[in-house]
């Protein structure tokens, strides 16, 4: 049988939804800064303003582009700016079975780590809002240290700090390119968070976070050799 140890997780659209957080927030925003004064329709900013903020580029830039879209008065952008910053944390959703899902892998003594890019304040406050940052052995915050994903040396410093080896770890997280692949080619097992694509570097694919305890119990039961 294999040994598992430890389990290293990415955070957005992994253990958070980002989507529907972001959604959350737009309405938030919408209602806020009363941008319905500005002709601008809630469905057509809710839409653009998550799809414009799935895509990683400095937030400063995305409101840029969303005010020059929607005609809105620039006035407001510090404003709307700090309100991201302080108050997106408020509408961050997990997953559902986020939390049930962690206490069964904490019960079974398995180590847990996270590897998310972003900010360090951003992440961590993402982090708190869910409740999940007890669970964790070791959290590591692109920002903080210097490394982004797909970097595999943010991997070995998870696995350092987590004091465990590759071979006796899984990683779980929904990017092929800055998940699995370095992930995998550190000879880590993997899960990709997604609905179906098995590959190469995918040992597993799952999109429901209740079934991942029983996925590690299948790695652990695997025979190799």
């Amino acid at each position: 049988m294999n040994k598992i140890t430890a389990v290293i997780f990415d955070l957005d659209q992994t253990l958070l939804d980002k989507h529907q957080s972001l959604i959350g927030f737009a309405n938030h925003q919408f209602d806020t800064f009363a941008l319905a004064a500005f002709g601008i329709a809630r469905e057509e900013f809710v839409e653009r303003f998550t799809e414009m903020n799935h895509v990683v580029r400095p937030k400063e830039d995305v409101y840029m582009d969303l005010f020059e879209l929607f005609a809105i008065d620039r006035a407001l952008l510090p404003a709307m700016l700090e309100d991201l910053n302080g108050n997106f944390s408020e509408y961050a959703i997990g997953y559902p079975g986020l939390l049930d899902m962690l206490s069964e892998l904490k019960k079974a003594a398995v180590k847990l780590g996270m590897i998310t890019n972003g900010r360090a304040f951003y992440q961590r406050n993402k982090i708190r809002a869910l409740g999940i940052e007890g669970y964790f052995d070791d959290i590591i915050i692109s920002e903080a240290v210097g490394l982004r994903k797909p970097d595999p040396a943010i991997f070995q410093l998870s696995l350092s700090n987590l004091n465990v080896s590759a071979a006796e770890t899984v990683f779980i997280g929904d990017n092929l390119k800055k998940d699995m692949i370095p992930a995998k080619e550190l000879g880590m097992r993997t899960i990709w968070k997604q609905t179906a694509g098995l590959n190469e570097y995918t040992d597993m694919v799952c999109d429901n976070l209740a079934e991942i305890p029983m996925l590690i119990q299948r790695f652990i039961q695997t025979k190799t050799g």
